[in-house]
Parts: C-alpha cells; sequence; structure tokens
C-alpha cells in the first residue's frame, strides 16, 4: 500500500469534498507544509489510478451502509406506528430517528479529530462493528427504549463513524478531483436509500421483522468487509491535542455564521420527507404498497443531484448552485407537496418524491463545498466543517419530533392532515436559502451574475 502522503488533510476536507480543484485545492498543496520535521515531506495525492479508485469504491460502499441506511428511515416510522409501537405517537417515534440524525451530524468534530490523529482504519472497524451489531439488536427488540438504545445510539455512532472515516479517507487521495471522487462515492447513500426500504418492504411480511433486519445487516457486513480491505487515508496521521477554540472562533465571521445558520434552518426541513412522505402519500390515498416506494424514488432522484450540481457549482458558483437548489426545494415542498392531497390522482405525490429528490440529494452533497469556498486556509477546514455540522445536528435531532407534533395537531383534518408538517418544512427551507444568500453576499458582494 502507497504510504507517500499530502500533508494532512482535516475531516472537513472530505466533505468539501464536493469542492473540486479550487483555490482550497491548490493553497492546500501550497501551504501544507509538514512542521513537524519527523513527518516525511509529502507529495501530491495521486488524483487517480487503481488504488485511489479502490478507496473510492470502499467509500461508496460506507456511505450505502451508512446514510443510505439513514435514508430509509421513512420505512421504519411507517413500520414503526403501524405496526411495532402502534401505542405511540408519531412525535415519540420520530425521537428514534431524528437521534440518528443528530448522532451522524454531531459526531463530525470527534470523528474528525480521531481520524487527524489515527487515520481511518479505527474508525471504519469500531464503527462498522458497532453500526451491524446495532441492527442485529433491532431485530430483537419489541419495546421502544430497546429500540432507541440498538437504532438510535449504537447503530447511530458506527453509521457516523463509517461516515466520517470514508469520506475523510476518500479525499485525502484527491485534489483536483476531489468533487468527481467524493460525489461518486456518495452515490452510495442514494443507491442505499433505494435498496434498503424496497428489501424491508418485500422481507417484512415474508419472514418477519427480526429476520428482515438480520438480513439486511449481513448485506451491510458484506459491503463493510470491502471496506474494511480498501479504504485507507494516503496521509501519515500524527495525534496532536484539541483547542475548543478553534470550533468557536469561525462564528465571529459572517459569511461563516450565516451559511452555519443557513444549513441549520435547511436540515431543520428538508429531511422530513424522508420520514413522512410514505404516511402522508397513505393519508393521501395511495396503496400502503405504493407509498412505500415514494421513499426509493425519492432517493433514487437524490443520485442525481449528488452528482451533477456539484460539477455545476464549480462552473456557475457553489453558493448560487446551492440557493437555487434549495429555493427549487421549498416551491416543490409549499406548490406541489401541500395541494397534492387534493388531486384525484397519485401523480402528484410521485411527481413530488420525483422532483425532490434533485435539492434534497444537492444540499447533501453541496455543503461541504460551501464551507470550503469561505475558508481561507485549508489547515482550519476541519475543524470549520466539523462545527458546521454540529450546528445541523440540532436541527437533525428536533425536526422530526417537531413535525411528528404537527401530524398530531393536523389530525381529524382529512386529506389536509399533514398541512401543518409541510408548512413547517416548505418555510424552513425558504429560510434556510435566504441565509445562504446571506453569507454569499456578506462574502463576494451582491453580484448575482458573478461566480460565487
Amino acid at each position: 500500500m502507497n504510504q507517500a502522503q499530502e500533508p494532512k488533510t482535516h475531516e472537513g476536507a472530505d466533505e468539501a469534498s464536493q469542492t473540486p480543484p479550487s483555490s482550497i485545492d491548490n493553497d492546500a498543496e501550497k501551504t501544507h507544509e509538514p512542521k513537524d520535521q519527523s513527518i516525511p515531506a509529502q507529495g501530491p495525492p495521486p488524483n487517480g489510478g487503481p488504488r485511489a479508485w479502490l478507496v473510492v469504491f470502499g467509500g461508496w460502499c460506507c456511505y450505502l451502509s451508512s446514510y443510505g441506511w439513514l435514508s430509509s428511515i421513512g420505512v421504519f416510522q411507517t413500520y414503526y406506528e403501524q405496526t411495532l409501537l402502534p401505542s405511540y405517537s408519531s412525535s415519540t417515534i420520530a425521537w428514534i430517528l431524528s437521534v440518528q440524525v443528530f448522532i451522524l451530524n454531531g459526531m463530525a468534530p470527534i470523528n474528525g479529530k480521531i481520524f487527524d490523529n489515527y487515520g481511518s482504519s479505527a474508525l471504519i472497524t469500531i464503527g462498522t462493528f458497532l453500526h451491524i451489531f446495532g441492527i442485529m439488536m433491532i431485530s430483537l427488540s419489541t419495546e421502544y427504549y430497546q429500540l432507541f438504545l440498538a437504532q438510535s445510539v449504537c447503530s447511530g455512532i458506527g453509521a457516523a463513524m463509517v461516515f466520517h472515516g470514508a469520506t475523510n479517507a476518500v479525499s485525502t487521495w484527491f485534489s483536483t478531483r476531489r468533487g468527481l471522487a467524493l460525489g461518486l462515492a456518495s452515490s452510495g447513500a442514494s443507491i442505499g436509500g433505494v435498496i434498503i426500504p424496497i428489501m424491508f418492504q418485500r422481507l417484512v411480511h415474508n419472514i418477519g421483522f427480526g429476520w428482515t433486519m438480520r438480513a439486511i445487516s449481513f448485506m451491510l457486513l458484506g459491503l463493510q468487509t470491502i471496506a474494511l480491505l480498501s479504504v485507507r487515508s494516503y496521509v501519515n496521521h500524527v495525534p496532536k491535542p484539541i483547542d475548543a477554540m478553534d470550533f468557536l472562533r469561525p462564528f465571529k465571521e459572517l459569511p461563516y455564521l450565516f451559511n452555519a445558520i443557513g444549513c441549520f434552518f435547511t436540515m431543520w426541513g428538508i429531511l422530513i420527507p424522508f420520514n413522512y412522505i410514505a404516511l402522508s402519500g397513505e393519508s393521501a390515498g395511495l396503496s400502503s404498497d405504493l407509498a412505500l416506494y415514494l421513499i426509493p424514488i425519492l432517493n433514487g432522484a437524490s443520485l442525481f443531484g449528488r452528482v451533477f450540481p456539484p460539477w455545476i457549482g464549480d462552473h456557475f458558483g457553489r453558493f448560487n448552485t446551492a440557493i437555487l437548489s434549495v429555493t427549487f426545494g421549498a416551491i416543490l415542498v409549499l406548490a406541489l407537496w401541500i395541494p397534492a392531497p387534493l388531486s384525484s390522482s397519485s401523480a402528484p405525490t410521485i411527481v413530488f418524491a420525483a422532483l425532490y429528490g434533485l435539492p434534497l440529494g444537492c444540499f447533501a452533497a453541496i455543503l461541504p463545498a460551501l464551507v470550503g469556498q469561505i475558508t481561507t486556509d485549508v489547515r482550519t477546514i476541519g475543524v470549520r466543517l466539523g462545527s458546521t455540522f454540529f450546528v445541523t445536528s440540532w436541527a437533525g435531532l428536533t425536526g422530526q419530533p417537531i413535525a411528528g407534533a404537527l401530524v398530531q395537531r393536523g389530525a381529524g383534518m382529512g386529506d389536509m392532515e399533514f398541512v401543518y408538517l409541510k408548512v413547517f418544512c416548505g418555510v424552513t427551507i425558504f429560510l434556510g436559502a435566504g441565509f445562504l444568500a446571506a453569507s454569499r453576499v456578506s462574502s463576494r458582494g451582491w453580484g448575482f451574475l458573478e461566480r460565487a
């Protein structure tokens, strides 16, 4: 295995992922001279070759196992409400799933520091064990607290370690082609979001909930075996102490502060359809089978959002692309998803699922690139991205339970039972677009025809 390396790339550089050839990459190669003379001088990353692309494939497996699993939460919300935990409210059940989102984002600073100090192997090895063990424990769970501990805590921590370990590792092998590499790796999340819900729906009625979860865990174990053999960081890792203030200093910068607030509001709303599109589809008159297929449709469409917008952003401007994409998502929610139940056809709901995947995938893919663009020193991008993810983790934690409470508020309204949830979803996404625009203006001015 090639041990030649580039100076250390921080966690954020991973997801700065979507920041292909940019000034950040160039700065990294120019300014990242190791200060510790015991660390050998590093050459630039290979930006390709069999070993590098093998790491991308291993990262793809990790994305499918971690974020693809998270993208399938809608089928669990539906199954838990209707079958496994019928005595619990929608809002209470949503806490199981929202804590998963919180942990995946909230552990970014911790996992980033572990990666900076020790590389990807420890993260992915421990993460794989916790993730698979957690899913196996879900298969044995019948009580709320059991599901919470297994799915939210154990599997959630494991998936977070797998996700951050893989994305950081992939980014160290690329500079000029980093966006392409991480875009391809992140497409695994979309594929997982298609496969897992369909697999769950097909198996749960034939072999039962327990064996369905075991079958999913064995599939993910196979993928993680590939990842364990293939994913390695390209750089040497030397442990360094943590300065907690490093995570707070960026908020003194207006572009960074506005971007973090914009990401919070966008995340607050944009993940809600993951959880409730199937339930709202059934409420609108779709059959239960067709309603559950809305989740794979949404995730399948997000594949295009994850791959193409970051590439477009390199030419049109990443903030410009993100603002337009997020605004488009808000319009879809308010103009299409809200009135969809009033239609005598299922077409509006299906069209919404297909179109909404584009802004959803774009935001997930381009968020790291936005942080990268307003970062002048690439050596600080790890803590800056970790702080942004930590902010968005609180949106992930509270968004789904709020949505569940809004569903209860709309109970008895017939076809418009989910209207409060949808309004909350659309308005928060719009607010997110507004703060992203404020970040763009504070960093680049009002020239909206300018690439930014």
